[in-house]
């Protein structure tokens, strides 16, 4: 599949609506204006009321129910499972940790399902009558209003690819406000991307993938990529991240399988799309002296597209190997197809706005790091298939993040009879409860190689999955409201690392995550960061 163009012309879903005959008949005395300049465009008396109302058309006013209260933060989607780990991070985390006071609003269509887990989380506390909104897409109105009250929303509401999240987001976007989500879906972040060069021009911050899918790993990416340019003045040209954890193993959420299972029910072209390594951009073609050496022809129309790179290709990461360099055993990750695309995107992102990638040439691939017991567990056994053991190896902290992006070992149908024969399987909406994985542990372990050979290694540990997906969330949001001014790049489509980088990895890291620069964790160190 050739890499889209996102830098072209697009209609922006939520300014088609507003903007449409339909929508401007709603506000009469606008609509009155431009019928009477329809009928004699030298109406001065039409004109000058056209000039009176479509300012106040346009700033919403005639239609908003806004009281006038702008949050830091609108948390929206959260009356289940990932409303849930929002508010426990709140708890837990930022409220006690965060160095800045911030106030935030939670939202969702129905709002006393959100009140409900809301009371249940805060009752007896000083966030107890924390303000409940309601947003729904088939309400415009509702939209303009949940924009208005925020400097960021978090939208946690899955699969992304069912919701019509875009008029959201494009709403944003008209008020500079920046949005934020959890989205480990392919499909969906190549939906919004056509709207990057758009949300640049407004100054509006998007950022799906807001989670420790889509994450993690690029941030590591970042790290390692600066030191090689402040120790070594050059490019990454290879970098792996191995994924591990440990504790109780935390199984899939409800929303992460409805997930999984959208992404599964696509068409040919969804999953041709899913299937080609630089869905998110950043193809990097093979070159020698004579110029790109590969590509493909189609019969018949003679149609030449450049191949991807055999070193890019996602079969590297569909088996279990040795990386005899680093003494590794390795296997498929669930995120592997997902946060391969997430770094490509960064690197194309990087260069193409602050001429600082990653590296021009570079190579990024992802694996589970498998424990040598398991290995021989398995030999012994005589089976088990790849995606099982590299499942549970890197299994110890759960997901996070939605679905996966394309690969996976084991079917939805597979995995859902396999939880269900355990007693583990949860509905639309739960998942498991935090008290359950509190000696559960994620690491990500990035080995990196500059264009010489000098080698980095970094690392990041935190405590289970679902648990990291809402850090990364509500602190990447934290950069957005209070290191605006710091950040890099002022608007776009942009991924964690991209639009936060040095300020995102300190916000982590003061709010308790391990992190090593220059080596790896060792085996005592690899568990859960305590709660504050």
């Amino acid at each position: 599949m050739a890499p889209f163009n996102e830098s072209q012309a697009v209609e922006p879903p939520w300014q088609k609506m507003y903007f449409s005959d339909q929508f401007i008949m709603k506000y009469e005395p606008l609509a009155s204006a431009l019928r009477k300049l329809n009928e004699d465009k030298d109406d001065k008396e039409a004109q000058e009321q056209f000039e009176v109302y479509m300012p106040i058309y346009k700033s919403y006013d005639w239609c908003s129910s806004w009281d006038g209260n702008k949050y830091d933060i609108v948390f929206y989607g959260v009356s289940g499972y990932t409303g849930y780990l929002m508010m426990e991070y709140l708890k837990r985390v930022a409220l006690k940790r965060n160095p800045e006071p911030f106030t935030f609003a939670f939202a969702g269509r129905t709002p006393s399902k959100v009140q409900e887990l809301a009371y249940r989380e805060f009752a007896g506390t000083m966030w107890e009558d924390t303000p409940i909104l309601q947003m729904s897409y088939d309400d415009p109105y509702s939209i303009i209003d949940l924009c208005k009250s925020a400097k960021v929303i978090i939208n946690v509401a899955g699969p992304y690819m069912l919701t019509q999240g875009e008029l959201m987001i494009d709403c944003a976007v008209t008020m500079g406000v920046h949005y934020c989500d959890i989205s480990g879906e392919v499909p969906w972040s190549r939906r919004i991307t056509p709207l990057h060069k758009y949300a640049l021009e407004k100054g509006a911050y998007i950022i799906p993938s807001a989670a420790s899918a889509g994450g993690f790993p690029d941030l590591l990416v970042f790290l390692a990529a600066k030191k090689a340019r402040e120790e070594y003045n050059e490019e990454l040209r290879k970098a792996i991240c191995y994924c591990n954890g440990g504790g109780a193993v935390a199984t899939a959420s409800g929303g992460t399988l409805k997930t999984r299972a959208t992404m599964a029910a696509g068409g040919d072209e969804t999953r041709k799309m899913m299937g080609d390594p630089y869905a998110l951009g950043g193809f990097v073609p093979d070159r020698d002296r004579h110029g790109i050496k590969f590509c493909n022809i189609e019969f018949g129309t003679g149609k030449v597209t450049t191949k991807v790179r055999a070193e890019d290709l996602d079969a590297n990461m569909s088996k279990i190997s040795e990386d005899k360099h680093l003494g590794i055993w390795r296997g498929p990750n669930v995120y592997s197809y997902f946060d391969t695309r997430i770094v490509r995107r960064s690197n194309m992102l990087l260069a193409d706005m602050g001429n600082c990638p990653y590296g021009k040439s570079l190579n990024f691939l992802q694996f589970a790091m498998l424990p040598t017991e398991m290995l021989l567990a398995q030999q012994k056994g005589g089976g088990g298939g790849a995606g099982g053991a590299a499942g549970g190896a890197a299994g110890g902290g759960g997901g996070g993040g939605g679905g996966g992006g394309g690969g996976g070992a084991v079917g939805v149908d597979a995995e859902r009879a396999a939880l269900e024969a355990k007693g583990v399987y949860y509905g639309a909406g739960e998942g498991p409860p935090l008290e359950e994985l509190d000696d559960a542990w994620c690491g990500w372990f990035l080995w990196a190689q500059t264009e010489k050979g000098h080698e980095i290694k970094c690392d990041l540990i935190g405590r289970d999955g679902y648990f990291e997906t809402a850090r990364v969330a509500v602190e990447t949001a934290m950069c957005l409201v209070f290191d605006h001014d710091q950040l890099p790049f002022k608007g776009g489509i942009l991924t964690p690392a991209v639009a936060c980088g040095p300020l995102l990895a300190t916000r982590l890291i003061d709010s308790g995550m391990k992190f090593k620069m220059g080596g790896w964790h060792g085996p005592e160190d690899c568990n859960p960061p305590p709660n504050p």
